[in-house]
């Protein structure tokens, strides 16, 4: 018996096991020989590996002429060891991300287009922050208090509430979900997008919300619901400090890589990992609405010495931008489960409970920001554990095959908050 990326998979090919889908879904049986229709189906519904019989070995190539082309390879190696700190990382599960970081960085120079891990295609703060000519000294503050300005600051529809109340609730059915979800136009439009996308991979169109909750279910509906109002909601960071689009584009493919990630173990678990990726830095949007002076020394003290930002937050403020914003969604009624997650993605080992998912989130974290356009604020890269690593269980060819199917989502579930598209109502990151 041998295991094979969905990738290395050839038509002919003999199944030496059943074969169930992430979700639970049964899609062939042992002794089953696969056709080029069987393995297409295999992507759409987010296989990763095959156990097959009598199969050649995966004979992994570079990927194309540019990891041969030592001009640009050592370009690549250059721009993603400067988020390294400029050093070669030592630990397993670092240098493996390095690894597929190179060569991500050498496929996007090869084609001509900006670097992914550039500064200038990561840019999260605008430069003008520096100057702080602009920015009023900021008053006396701690977490707490942060966490109330926040809730005084935004106001949700009556329709998030209801919602909260009914993922709270036990006695909650699927059909009470979607009349709620029903009532808020945008939302509703938003929340179909994403039962039509790559994410679910479903093979007709879901046309109403009671069939989006029948297909993903009440609780994670209302889970996705919760998380798209938050992200909504995030429009007025001023446009000096903070480059929105850069936030936004790292937090989808920290959502997506996530949701990825997470269908090997916790199929069931993908809304919450997703909702989780997308609010996993708000954090550090409250930080620069209310106290931008604040941030910007702790900026320039993480670019000074090279250090991750999260870990001079801690230095600095005492607390860290992933506490803060799990704190906020705990007192905007989010689920403990899906708050925790935000809260300790910096720190998964930290925290048995649920400590699957917390190291999914911590591994895309890092992956998207050394593949993907876009930042959450830090020109650095936190460090994952050998042991967090292991508890993963990514497989070279594991990590190569998530990488290639994030890279095909991220782009339409980005664009599908951008703005409305096929007609549909505009809810958009702002």
């Amino acid at each position: 018996m041998e295991t094979l990326s969905v990738s290395d998979l050839k038509s002919g090919m003999t199944l030496s096991a059943d074969l169930i889908a992430p979700n639970g879904r049964f899609i062939l049986p042992r002794g089953a020989c696969l056709t080029p229709k069987n393995i297409m189906s295999l992507k759409i519904w987010g296989v990763s590996q095959v156990f097959v019989a009598d199969s050649p070995g995966p004979g992994f190539e570079e990927e194309g002429a540019c990891l041969k082309n030592p001009e640009i390879l050592e370009k690549a190696r250059c721009s993603v060891r400067e988020l390294f700190g400029g050093s070669f990382p030592e630990s397993a599960g670092m240098n493996e991300i390095y690894r597929v970081g190179v060569r991500e960085a050498a496929r996007r120079l090869a084609a001509e287009t900006d670097l992914s891990s550039s500064r200038e295609a990561k840019s999260f703060f605008v430069p003008q922050i520096f100057s702080c000519t602009h920015v009023g000294e900021d008053e006396g503050f701690a977490l707490e208090r942060l966490v109330e300005m926040e809730v005084e600051l935004v106001s949700f529809p009556e329709t998030y509430f209801r919602i909260s109340e009914a993922l709270q609730s036990p006695k909650s059915s699927i059909t009470h979900v979607a009349n709620l979800i029903s009532k808020d136009t945008a939302l509703s439009a938003a929340l179909l997008r994403l039962a039509n996308s790559a994410m679910y991979g479903v093979p007709a169109k879901v046309e109403s919300i009671p069939r989006a909750a029948a297909l993903i279910g009440g609780n994670a509906l209302s889970i996705l619901a919760l998380g798209v109002s938050v992200a909504a909601s995030f429009g007025a960071v001023p446009a000096r400090w903070v480059n929105m689009q850069s936030f936004w584009k790292h937090s989808i493919a920290v959502a997506v890589l996530g949701q990825v990630l997470s269908v090997r173990k916790t199929p069931r678990a993908i809304e919450r990992i997703f909702v989780g990726g997308m609010l996993h830095d708000i954090g550090r949007l409250i930080l620069l609405r209310h106290v931008p002076l604040s941030m910007t020394k702790v900026l320039a003290a993480a670019e000074a010495e090279k250090a991750p930002l999260v870990e001079m937050e801690r230095r600095m403020l005492g607390f860290d931008h992933a506490e803060l914003g799990g704190r906020l969604l705990e007192k905007w009624g989010f689920p403990r489960i899906l708050s925790d997650l935000v809260r300790y993605h910096h720190l998964p080992e930290k925290k048995e409970e649920d400590s699957f998912s917390l190291g999914v989130l911590a591994v895309a974290d890092v992956l998207a920001g050394v593949l993907f356009p876009g930042s959450g604020g830090s020109m650095y890269l936190p460090e994952l554990s050998d042991a967090l690593w292991e508890m993963m269980e990514l497989s070279p060819e594991a990590l190569d095959m998530v990488i290639r199917q994030a890279r095909r989502q991220i782009t339409e579930i980005y664009d599908l908050f951008k703005g409305g598209v096929d007609g549909g109502t505009e809810f958009s990151f702002r």
